[in-house]
């Protein structure tokens, strides 16, 4: 993201302070990491967790330079629904919890990246559940300080007409059903994709510097090693982000044609290396003896099944229990029928800026997030959850809109300037439905709230005794 300040944001610090703080604050962070891996008490590394989240977000405050109500308040905002959705301290979904135990210790899986963080703080060590939630905790606030960041900067930079649109936008995300509070809840809280989502916000920042935006290869890797699906959601957001760098140029640069190149062909040979190799690296060749060395190794809840499924299993055994889930699982199936409109929205807003573009490189941009819906949907033909799915689906539209307006896509602020009137008209009905949706609550891993649900059953069992 860029640094300008604009004539109505105050500056914080002089550019003196400014420098002082960031060179401490980044010393801090140093510090912390040392602190994590050399302290054996669980306490004291909870505690310096908490410290290193301060001293990250200080370090970007303090980069930026400045603070806007927008921004603020949408913390302020996230924070506050976090403290109230989040489970109780060690109280964690049992399938999210095996996540934090495959670490590349035991063989490379499909989602060890994350796990081998925390079996490198505790020095292979007993994993304990309240230092695994409190890493969560501390993550997700990272992750709403990075979100209001995005949302606070696009509205504070735009006009006035424009920010109508970035309001109306923010708004919608804050309030939607795959809004960032349904990584608060219990089915969903500490789910590794989270700290993909971070490494695609870290992308954004740095898609425009030309120096460091060459870590975006490395950031793709991670994405990857965090989880496996996630080929399916963030993947192409990469892919997409940087040809709309190499396409909206006068001139195509050799050194975006590059970075696109080796960003592909780093995420291609990972999975080929990781679908040729990754059985031949495992420990433990069966769930039952890798689940009875596990229990020495945490108090985490999780099973036999859980173990097996997420390591062991074939994508047959995940088609099979799609065949023998799914098609019973009404409400699977309602939590992306509800996010249908949504849906509708976004390809209603980039088909207008396809028929609307001129030039036809950037034509081809405008196509592709649509496109990227037909490809994220063959995930929901292989895998049965869902909701989480829905949540990655949306994440991906919204960061582009926001993108393509934090570039001043002039495409784009054509077709946004025409829906403004459209948003002013009807700002009640918007608001209204923003607060229902609010209210009614966020998807979880398979399904809708249990308010969606339980309107839902309320409404058929009304019907069955209608008829």
């Amino acid at each position: 993201m860029q640094t300008e300040i604009l004539d109505d944001t105050k500056v914080l610090y002089s550019p003196r302070t400014r420098s002082i703080l960031i060179v401490i604050s980044a010393l801090l962070v140093i510090c912390c990491l040392f602190i994590l891996i050399s302290i054996q008490t669980n306490s004291a590394k909870i505690l310096t967790l908490y410290v290193l989240t301060i001293c990250i977000m200080h370090l970007i405050v303090s980069y930026k330079n400045y603070l806007n109500k927008y921004e603020i308040g949408i913390f302020c905002f996230l924070c506050l629904q976090l403290i109230t959705l989040a489970p109780k301290f060690g109280n964690m979904d049992g399938l999210v919890a095996t996540s934090y135990l495959l670490s590349y210790r035991y063989g490379i899986s499909s989602r060890s990246l994350v796990a081998t963080f925390i079996d490198i703080i505790t020095n292979g060590g007993f994993i304990t559940k309240n230092l695994v939630w409190h890493f969560i905790f501390c993550s997700t606030v990272f992750l709403s300080f990075l979100i209001s960041v995005y949302m606070g900067f696009a509205a504070q930079k735009s006009s006035d007409t424009i920010k109508i649109f970035v309001l109306f936008l923010s708004l919608l995300y804050l309030s939607c059903f795959t809004a960032p509070s349904a990584y608060f809840v219990h089915a969903n809280f500490g789910r590794v994709e989270i700290f993909a989502f971070i490494f695609m916000l870290i992308l954004m920042a740095v898609i425009d510097k030309p120096a460091i935006r060459w870590i975006i290869p490395l950031l793709a890797l991670l994405t990857v090693s965090t989880h496996l699906i996630l080929v399916f959601f963030y993947i192409p957001f990469v892919f997409i982000m940087l040809l709309y760098n190499l396409l909206n140029k006068e001139k195509i640069q050799k050194s975006s044609v590059l970075l696109f190149a080796t960003t592909v062909s780093i995420v291609a040979a990972g999975l080929f290396l990781y679908i040729l190799f990754h059985e031949r690296t495992f420990v433990f060749q069966n769930a039952r003896t890798f689940s009875e060395h596990l229990k020495t190794k945490s108090d985490l809840g999780f099973s036999e099944e859980w173990i097996h499924m997420t390591l062991f299993a074939k994508l047959q055994d995940h088609l099979d229990g799609w065949f023998n889930e799914v098609t019973l699982q009404f409400s699977g199936n309602l939590s992306v029928i509800i996010n249908i409109p949504l849906i509708i929205l976004f390809v209603t807003f980039w088909t207008k800026c396809l028929v609307q573009e001129e030039k036809k490189t950037a034509k081809l941009f405008f196509a592709l997030p649509s496109l990227a819906l037909l490809y994220q949907a063959a995930a929901f033909f292989m895998f049965v959850d869902f909701g989480r799915w829905m949540i990655m689906v949306l994440n991906v539209q919204f960061m582009l809109v926001f993108y393509v307006l934090y570039k001043r896509n002039k495409t784009a602020l054509f077709i946004v300037q025409k829906i403004v009137p459209h948003i002013k008209r009807y700002w009640f009905i918007i608001i209204l439905a923003c607060f229902f949706m609010s209210f009614l609550g966020t998807v979880s891993q398979t399904g809708p709230s249990d308010k969606v649900m339980g309107i839902t059953n309320g409404l058929l069992l009304l019907l069955n005794q209608v008829r």
